[in-house]
Order: structure tokens, then sequence, then C-alpha cells
């Protein structure tokens, strides 16, 4: 992709011969070279180490373990009891000492599978919520991730462009400087390129600055802070639009509105084990008794039944049913709040496209042909100083604005996948 002026052959003035270099546009923008010898780092290799090592993450798998112990728990129900029981022993009378003494072991249990199963099941489905929960942080931070890589990208093409500035106000510092020797220009002119080429000096150096600092936060990402880092990655690599139909499919399937009906089956399970829990819990009692003036035996068994009706966990229950309508309403709110961003980064996308084509195809090349047609005006003295630069100026800014459209078309890509629940890439 080339923004190369068309110039006649005619011989260039002095100003031009610098320009003609520079505003080959394609050297602002070079497939990423490595500038270190440490490993080099793609946009996938860094979303896979945040995935891998972030401690967010770590710190739910942790607790994917806590669940399955509780998991574990609740399948346990209350435990049988064995009891001993000795009558008429140690009395007066006919019953003193332990002759007449009666001697009774049982064994009682109740019956409570049903309890457990569904407390088990009820235990079981909020487990499933931390997972869910774990696919909603891994897509928001491989989103982070993957822009926190646009930015250095965008940083590195941005520090390009300015060294480019740099040469370019160099050379025309020596130009003026040049001109006013030999009486054809005038000291503002070469103050005012000095304070040019200055300005331009301090833009690199924040430049400079604002990539350590990001070198630091995105591999900080993964745990290992680094001031530099070797990315692999092209700008220019545009991604197509998707179908908004296509998108829409995938929307639904967005860890956001799992959650909610994650939510909905935990307060169904509750609903279910409140029901049970109001049911009277039967408990049997079995066992033998000793008569210990016969030496005989005999068979004792029982049966207990809780007294009252099952409406005690009714107001448990109302509350469950209004909180899964509430979890129902919440859910259609954020579809249709998902909805319209997904539909309105779609179309920033494609106004981001239109952007960059009408930058490359239309704005630059026109520029271009005026800075050549300046350049050769000023130098026979036909266009004031102030003139010419300002045809530099809007070149610059626009190669720099040809870069936020990328940078855009970048996010809004990236966040469309974060929407969409899709592993993220360039």
């Amino acid at each position: 992709m080339k923004f190369i002026p068309k110039y006649g052959t005619n011989k260039k003035p002095i100003p031009n011969r610098f320009f003609m270099a520079f505003l080959v546009f394609n050297s602002v923008f070079p497939v990423f070279a490595q500038e270190s010898h440490e490993p080099t780092v793609s946009m996938e290799d860094a979303v896979s180490m945040t995935l891998e090592n972030h401690p967010e993450l770590k710190s739910l798998v942790l607790q994917k373990r806590v669940w399955e112990g509780r998991i574990q728990q609740s399948s346990i129900g209350q435990r049988p009891q064995i009891s001993f029981m000795v009558e008429d022993a140690l009395g007066t009378g006919d019953h003193s000492s332990f002759d007449s003494m009666q001697s009774t072991l049982t064994f009682s249990w109740l019956l409570q599978q049903e309890q457990v199963e569904s407390r088990t099941t009820n235990t079981k489905n909020e487990a499933s919520h931390v997972e869910i929960e774990r696919q909603v942080k891994a897509l928001d931070l491989s989103a982070y991730t993957a822009k926190q890589f646009i930015e250095i990208l965008v940083k590195k093409e941005r520090l390009r462009l300015n060294k480019r500035a740099i040469l370019q106000a160099q050379e025309v510092v020596q130009l003026t400087a040049d001109r006013a020797d030999i009486g054809k220009g005038s000291i503002v002119e070469l103050k005012l390129a000095q304070t040019e080429l200055v300005r331009r000096e301090l833009v690199e150096e924040d430049l400079k600055h604002e990539l350590m600092a990001d070198y630091y936060k995105l591999s900080s990402l993964w745990g290992n802070p680094s001031k530099s880092l070797s990315l692999s990655g092209n700008l220019l690599s545009v991604p197509a639009i998707p179908s908004v139909a296509s998108q829409l499919d995938l929307l639904k399937q967005n860890p956001l509105l799992q959650k909610y009906a994650s939510e909905q089956r935990i307060a169904q399970s509750q609903m279910e084990l409140a029901r049970i829990e109001a049911k009277p819990q039967w408990q049997f009692t079995a066992g033998v008794r000793r008569y210990e003036s016969t030496d005989d035996f005999g068979l004792v068994a029982g049966i207990s039944i809780p007294w009252g009706d099952g409406s005690r966990n009714a107001g448990t229950i109302t509350a469950l049913q209004a909180k899964q309508d509430v979890l129902a309403s919440d859910q259609n709110a954020m579809m249709l709040k998902l909805d319209a961003q997904l539909f309105v980064l779609l179309q920033e996308m494609d106004h981001s496209h239109h952007v960059i084509e009408t930058i490359q195809t239309k704005i630059i090349p026109n520029l271009e042909i005026a800075l050549s047609e300046a350049s050769n005006a000023y130098d026979k003295g036909q266009l004031s100083y102030s003139q010419w630069s300002e045809v530099r100026r809007e070149l610059l800014n626009a190669q720099s604005r040809l870069i936020d459209g990328y940078q855009s078309l970048h996010l809004q890509h990236i966040e469309i996948q974060r929407l969409t629940g899709q592993s993220i890439s360039q």
C-alpha cells in the first residue's frame, strides 16, 4: 500500500529533494521488525499468556476447587443414629438391682434422599456460575490485552512518522539557514523552522516514554513486567466487516447473557430445595429389646413424622419466583443493550473502512501533489514560508489521521469480538 507522489522529470528544487523520499508513505507503515533478541510476541501470544497467568483468572480456577468440595459435602446426608437405653434397673422393690432390667438397642435414620439430591443439584448450579464468571473475565482480559497491543503498534507507527518529521524539520532548518545567508530568506523563517524541529523532538521524547509505559502495562498482564518487548503485528491488516445477522447469532452466546440464565437456574433449584425441605422428614427407628427377668428378646420399631403443613417455606418460594422474573427481565434488557452496542460498532467499523480508503486514495495523494507544487513555488519566491509550512503540516496531519483510522478499526473489531464471545485475534 503505497502513497508515492507523481512528479515530472524536471529538476527538483532544493526543498523538494528531501520530501520526495519522505513522502513515500508506505515507509511509515513497514511490517514490524524485531527490535531486540527477545522472543517475538504476536497478539495471539499476548492474549494466551494473559489467560494462562493473570491472577484474577487463577483465583477463579481456585474457586472452582472450593465448589468441588462443597458439591462433595452437599451429597452427604445426616448420619443414622444408634442408641442404647436401660429401663427398670437400680430401682426399689422388684426393680432393685438388674433382675427386672430391660435394655433396648435401636437404629434410627431419616428418609432424606430427595433432599440430598436437590441440595446437590443446587450446589452444582451455583458452581457453574463460577465458570461463567471465568468466561466473562477471560473475554474482558483478552480484549484489554489486545487493545493494549494495538495501542503499542499505533504508538510505534507514530514514533516512526515523527522520526521522519524530525528529518524533514532538520532539512528545513538547513534550507532556511542557507537562504538567510544568501539574502533570500529571513531570520524569522529560520527561527520558526528551528521551533518546529524542537517541537518534533519533544513529541518523540513523549512517545518513547509512553511506549515504555505501555510495554510495562502489557507484559504485567502475564506477570512478567518489561520496559521493552519485541512485538509482531501489522496495523495494515484490515479485518473484514462481518454481517449483522451472523454477529447477532453469536451475541446470544455472550457469557453475560449466559450469566443471567445461570442465575435463573440457581433460583429454580433453590425453589425445588425449599419445597422439599418444607415436606415432613420421616424418621424410622428399629431395634431389639432384652428382658433380663425372663432372658427374652423383643423387636421394637417406630416412626416419627414432624407435625404441621408444608407451607413454612412459602415466603422463600415466592421470593425466588419473583427473582426469576427479575432475572428474565434483566436478561432481556441486557440483550437489547448488547444488540444496540453491536449494531453501532458494526456501523462504526464500516465508517472506519471508508475513512481509511478516503485518506489513502484522495486526501494524501492530493496533499503530496500540493506539497510538490508548494515546494517549487517557495523555492521561486512565489509562496511564503508560512504557506509552505501549512501544506507540510496538512500532509503530516493526514498521515496521522490515517493511523487514527487504523487504530479505530482494530479497536472496534476487538470490541465486537468481545461482545460476541469470539477468540480475540488481529
